[in-house]
């Protein structure tokens, strides 16, 4: 199912508290079952692990940065899984994931590898490489392919202990 990202355009990033979810392909309205829609990509990668995108030596966004707030001027209170507020009290992520956008526009996928042990690189034409590893020993899931257009889900450490 991985090579059905092949030549897929990056769509956009976005965060579901500390989940980064990664849309390639074109725009797609998704009809659940209970008839509500959503605005999607054809895929999106949903990654509960650590990643990070990069050119050659430097890190562009990395998981962490989610988690960082991006202005040392913060409350003591601050959280990071707040969203849509000014530059100033965002995360480190919320205000990078801007310029990455910005980075990738017109980019598309131009290959992936899975390592042995399911750790994901995807590379886009442009030259920035997306990296996720498996941080833990053990199997729970770290990340999922949806296919929108033909709502199927690939869990990698599924019920099985695989990618299923």
């Amino acid at each position: 199912m991985l090579s059905r990202l092949l030549g897929k355009k990056f769509n956009c990033i976005s965060r579901a508290c500390d989940m980064l979810c990664l849309f390639l392909g074109e725009n797609f309205t998704f009809t659940d079952t209970r008839g509500k829609q959503y605005d999607v990509a054809e895929f999106s990668l949903h990654f509960q692990t650590q990643w990070r995108f990069r050119e050659d030596k430097n890190i562009l966004l990395a998981s962490r940065d989610i988690c960082e707030p991006y202005s040392e001027n913060v409350p003591d209170d601050w959280q990071y899984d707040l969203i849509g507020r000014s530059d100033e009290m965002s995360s480190v992520f919320d205000v990078q994931a801007k310029a990455l956008a910005l980075k990738m526009q017109g980019a598309t996928v131009a290959d992936y590898h899975i390592s042995t042990v399911n750790d994901l690189v995807i590379i886009f034409s442009n030259g920035v490489v997306f990296e996720q590893f498996t941080p833990a020993s053990q199997k729970e899931e770290e990340w999922r392919l949806i296919d929108y257009i033909n709502d199927v889900h690939l869990v990698c450490y599924g019920e099985k202990g695989g990618i299923s």
